[in-house]
């Protein structure tokens, strides 16, 4: 009986494992259709939460997630982003794929600040509101800055997330400091901060309170004053006066010239002597001129109790008309240079254009050497050779016997310091003044031989019928001198002084800068005319292709470049 008990027992046992296994069989089959299906979610940003019926299942991107047939809720959300839901109905074997850009939410902030009224700025942006107030901003990170008269700006970041409301309050305190801007006249001045230990700058910020402060240059008067700075911003202008003090100038001999100049401003000043004038302090330069004498000039120092001078200038004998020419280190001989005559004359030309303009007395105390011809190639081309000088290589093939061109300013002014450093005598371009007074050859007339300019052919290789054989186009004077391009110098007749070719052949380069005008005609010669800015300089004369009327003594021209007609003309000093 108990034996047939415990065999019952195993046979259930067997049947009952048996069974589960085929159960088991059966959940697995059902699993295998029921889930048989993939989800693949990719968003743009990434990092996305997904949510498949409610559970968080994992972030994008999410690659074949299996997922049973059915029915589901998929939701998509991000922090800065717009929510995303959808229903989806999955089938057996599906791959479901969603690639999703993301729409950027939007967010309220609510402003709050103690105390009420603060202006408010996002992202650096002033709203047109106080606070209390509240704005829609896209979701993600933003500056707020709020500030109130006498109260310290206050700036904090928030956070902002999609469809979130936020509150920001913050808690102004009183700011103790303001800024200071001065704006000081004239440039340069020194701003003090007198019993503190402070050094001005531009818009600084100071604690609010009263300062004394002052201002100074040299050659002006100082200002001190106290400034009162109160929270934001603080402004001041201040100008300066010049300090003025008393020159006098006494000259021995009669009948002297005297010249003051002086910065005034940052511009140069110049102006006739008047007894006991007032002249700003500072560097004062005074020169005095005689005529027959050798000019002087002293450079002071002026201040506040004035300065007078004493002047005895020794006579200057040089034989008028003279020629003659400078030895030399290199052992050849200089240019050839004629003596000219102290003298006045009326420069400029009201007829004229402006740049001539206005007629003005010129005087030329003391007498001066100035090169009978214009300087040829082959005088140039020993500086060159000697110096090795950088120079226009179209130089090197004209005829050696012409007159130099393609010459710049600068290569003019080296030649004449070069002369200066072989000679043993001082070389320069002629100014302005010397140039015209050379050309006018004591005349007064447009030309030195008068004012007709068809009788300018027998003085000068200019613009003419010759020129318009080889130029149809060109309009030119009714003469004929025989020659088209530049020539030999010393062809054409002398002006009364013995000078050639001061009219026409090519043009010639003074000292000064390109000026529009006679702003601040010197009063002596040898004084270059001021008020000029130097991205050109003055050229005289006209040349092989100018007409009559460019070639007159008063014309005036200016070029920051070298030219196939222009040259060099030079003058020596006594």
């Amino acid at each position: 009986m108990i034996k047939l008990e415990g065999e019952h027992t195993v046979q259930r046992r067997k049947i009952a494992i048996i069974g589960a296994g085929i159960g088991l069989a059966l959940v697995a089959a059902i699993y295998y259709f029921l889930v048989l299906a993939t989800l693949t979610v990719a968003t743009t940003p990434a990092g996305a939460l997904v949510k498949i019926d409610g559970k968080a299942v994992a972030r994008s991107p999410m690659n074949g997630f299996e997922i049973a047939t059915g029915r589901h809720k998929l939701d998509i959300t991000h922090s800065y982003y717009a929510p995303y839901s959808e229903q989806i109905d999955v089938v057996y074997g599906e791959r479901v794929v969603r690639t999703l850009n993301l729409q950027l939410g939007e967010g309220t902030i609510k402003l709050l600040s103690n105390p009420k009224g603060a202006w408010v700025e996002v992202d650096g942006q002033r709203l047109d509101a106080i606070t209390p107030t509240e704005i829609t901003l896209p979701s993600g990170l933003h500056e707020i800055v709020m500030g109130q008269a006498e109260r310290r700006a206050v700036t904090q970041s928030v956070e902002l997330k999609a469809d979130e409301t936020l509150s920001v309050n913050l808690s102004l305190n009183i700011d103790p400091h303001g800024s200071l801007k001065l704006r000081v006249r004239p440039a340069g001045a020194k701003v003090e901060f007198v019993g503190e230990q402070l050094t001005y700058k531009s818009n600084m910020r100071l604690p609010i309170g009263e300062y004394a402060i002052k201002v100074s240059k040299r050659g002006y008067v100082t200002q001190a004053f106290r400034q009162v700075v109160k929270y934001g911003e603080n402004q001041r202008s201040i100008s300066l006066q010049r300090q003025y003090a008393n020159l006098s100038v006494n000259v021995r001999e009669q009948d002297a010239i005297v010249n003051v100049s002086y910065l005034d401003g940052g511009d140069k000043i110049n102006k006739p002597y008047q007894a006991n004038m007032r002249v700003p302090v500072g560097k004062v330069n005074v020169r005095a001129a005689a005529m027959g004498h050798r000019t002087q000039s002293k450079s002071i120092i002026l201040n506040a109790k004035g300065v007078s001078l004493n002047f005895s200038l020794p006579v200057l004998n040089a034989k008028v008309g003279r020629e003659f020419t400078d030895s030399l280190s290199s052992l050849d001989q200089g240019p050839q240079m004629v003596v000219l005559a102290p003298g006045r004359f009326q420069m400029g030309n009201n007829a004229g254009p402006p740049s001539e303009r206005p007629v003005h007395t010129v005087a030329l105390p003391q007498p001066f050497a100035v090169s009978k011809y214009e300087i040829t190639v082959a005088q140039f081309l020993q500086f060159v050779t000697l110096t090795k000088r950088n120079v226009d290589s179209r130089i090197l093939k004209l005829d050696p016997q012409l007159p130099v061109a393609h010459v710049t300013h600068k290569d003019a002014v080296a030649y004449t310091q070069w002369l200066s450093q072989e000679s043993g005598q001082r070389y320069r371009l002629l100014t302005e003044s010397e140039w015209e007074y050379a050309a006018r050859g004591g005349s007064s007339s447009a030309y030195s031989f008068g004012d007709d300019p068809l009788n300018m052919c027998a003085y000068a290789n200019i613009s003419d019928l010759s020129t318009k054989q080889a130029f149809r186009s060109w309009t030119v004077t009714n003469c004929d001198d025989g020659q088209v391009r530049p020539g030999i110098g010393g062809q054409y007749k002398p002006n009364k002084f013995g000078l050639h070719d001061l009219y026409g052949n090519v043009a010639e380069w003074v000292q000064e800068c390109g000026i529009p005008e006679y702003t601040q005609a010197p009063i002596i010669g040898s004084d270059p005319t001021l008020g000029a800015s130097c991205e050109s300089h003055g050229y005289r004369g006209g040349s092989w292709d100018s007409t009559a009327e460019e070639a007159a003594s008063s014309y005036r021209n200016a070029s920051s470049r070298s030219s196939d007609d222009r040259g060099i003309r030079v003058l020596r000093e006594f």
